[in-house]
């Protein structure tokens, strides 16, 4: 059952804070649909379902501990829509994309647009500067 008492712009700045930066991976079940898939521009397939989500932040976390996205929504003209952009900030303490910890701070740029059906976040298309983050963290 989705969010009725909330706008789309809400639930998905909830999602942002609560799940990815608070780590409250449990709230996702509340927010994503069940077959919910996230097209992430990195990854050759998309991630489907909300385990796979949990997965994709978790690997993340232990690449980044201390990641923090700061989010700026773009409101829906038709509500099915929202666009966010972001900045992440952490520090790379984990493997990531096969390189090593290298302890380099980092501040990555990206956006998102999530559909909305039903009062839940459905689906969701993403891209981000991985070519910056890489050149952040040593890999090229």
């Amino acid at each position: 059952m989705g969010h009725t008492d909330m706008s789309a712009e809400e639930l998905v700045a909830r999602y942002v804070e609560e799940v990815w930066n608070q780590g409250n991976l449990d709230v996702a079940y509340e927010l994503l649909a069940p077959n919910h898939v996230r097209r992430d521009s990195i990854l050759p397939n998309g991630v489907v379902g909300i385990e796979a989500v949990k997965a994709q932040i978790t690997n993340l976390k232990t690449a980044f501990p201390d990641f923090h996205f700061d989010v700026w929504i773009i409101p829906s003209a038709s509500g099915e829509f929202v666009t966010r952009r972001w900045i992440m900030t952490g520090t790379h303490l984990g493997e990531w994309m096969d390189v090593p910890p290298t302890g380099a701070v980092v501040t990555s740029t990206g956006m998102a647009i999530s559909r909305m059906e039903s009062g839940l976040i459905a689906e969701e298309w993403v891209q981000r500067d991985d070519l910056g983050l890489l050149r952040q963290i040593g890999a090229l």
